[in-house]
């Protein structure tokens, strides 16, 4: 029987032996899902998003937008919490597309205008990802939650700051919407390298702790391996003549 190819193609159906009977899950409906999950997986299917299921209006026009104190629900980060973005890739195995979780209380008991400490960590696994594809994708957040009419969104990494407003919130938005916002978006716009998306949110104090600790340690590491980058450590250099339309002799 021939191996299954990197892009999930094979001419037989009987390459990968999964019994439904062995599949672990706690029901009927969590090992059917596991069995879908496994058949997307060894055929290659791309999964394509076109809709945000969120229940606010979504879109370009809303990004950039500014939630006043005034008009808050609550916000993350900033003067009063904080608020972490990790996102680090994993095996296939140990990633479940479209898993949300939240890990401690959401925010329906906090002070209307009130602030807890939140941390948005991604898992990702694709065929074709890689590790340095990390920071790249972690910076796609602040564009992907910007998106949603009614929620600020500022910075990145370990210095982010988020905001719901008011009216979200009474339209039903919540923690889980940025795990269906990123998983819906890293599928739309990284469908090529990115296969799977499981996200987890973190409000309970100590796991926070200790995730933002983690976080903070792969921040250093990326830091250091780009500082450490030179010349002579790469084989591939390339250039860019977009800038051509009004800098005729520019090459970056």
């Amino acid at each position: 029987i021939p191996e299954i190819l990197p892009t999930g193609v094979t001419t037989y159906e009987h390459v990968v032996s999964m019994p439904y009977n062995e599949i672990e899950g706690v029901d009927d409906l969590e090992r059917a899902e596991r069995l879908v999950q496994k058949c997307i997986e060894i055929r290659g299917v791309k999964i394509k998003m076109t809709d945000v299921p969120v229940p606010v209006p979504y879109g370009s026009a809303f990004e950039g937008e500014v939630v006043r104190k005034t008009d808050m629900r609550v916000e993350f980060g900033g003067k009063y919490s904080r608020c972490f973005e990790f996102l680090h890739m994993a095996d296939m195995d140990a990633v479940t597309d479209g898993k949300i979780e939240i890990v401690g209380p959401d925010f329906s008991d906090v002070a209307d205008k009130g602030a807890i400490d939140l941390g948005i960590v991604v898992q990702v696994a694709g065929r074709e990802m890689q590790k340095d594809f990390e920071p790249v994708l972690e910076r796609q957040i602040h564009y992907f939650v910007n998106g949603a009419s009614g929620i600020q969104h500022i910075g990145q990494r370990d210095i982010a700051w988020i905001r719901i407003s008011t009216a979200a919130a009474e339209k039903g938005f919540d923690l889980t919407h940025f795990g269906k916002i990123l998983h819906a978006r890293f599928h739309a716009d990284f469908g090529a390298i990115v296969d799977k998306v499981q996200v987890t949110i973190y409000t309970e104090p100590e796991l926070f702790a200790q995730w933002l600790e983690k976080a903070r340690e792969a921040y250093n590491f990326r830091n250091q391996r780009l500082a450490d980058l030179t010349d002579t450590a790469v084989n591939e250099f390339y250039s860019c003549t977009l800038c051509q339309s009004f800098a005729p002799d520019h090459v970056c």
